[in-house]
């Protein structure tokens, strides 16, 4: 990988990060049906968009704390990793064929899921409807 690529990856890297966290706690908090609909979910869920990581505190619905970085010894349920890549082709409006879903991605092998997938398989759509907010760029 070029120095060129390198430094293009590390802004975009940077750049969705500043999305997911300015849209995704608002957009859900936000809006009540949503919290309504996440009403089951209370569990702690690393989500790592390339090298950077955030922690939502998800409970009954709500996000309670969306933290960039992991604090010392922390835990959490269930963790959703993806590439620089994968998310920004994730999150185009409309994404391509293959990288329009967070399962999609997993089969080609720019995701990764792991811990304990019980609340997320349980809470699904939810939760792939939580994550899919910045593709919107916060305008839905």
């Amino acid at each position: 990988m070029s120095e060129d690529s390198i430094i293009v990856e590390e802004g975009l890297e940077k750049e969705l990060c500043v999305q997911f966290e300015k849209v995704i706690p608002k957009l859900v908090n936000g809006d009540s049906h949503f919290v309504w609909r996440g009403r089951n979910l209370s569990a702690d869920c690393l989500v790592q968009i390339g090298n950077v990581s955030f922690l939502l505190s998800f409970e009954q619905g709500s996000i309670k704390n969306c933290q960039k970085g992991l604090p010392l010894m922390c835990s959490w349920d269930f963790a959703v990793r993806g590439s620089v890549h994968a998310w920004n082709a994730f999150w185009q409006d409309p994404p391509e064929p293959g990288w329009h879903d967070l399962f999609a991605l997993t089969k080609r092998g720019e995701m990764t899921m792991e811990g304990n997938l019980y609340p997320f398989v349980a809470n699904l759509q939810y939760f792939k409807d939580v994550v899919t907010l910045p593709r919107y760029g916060g305008s839905k």
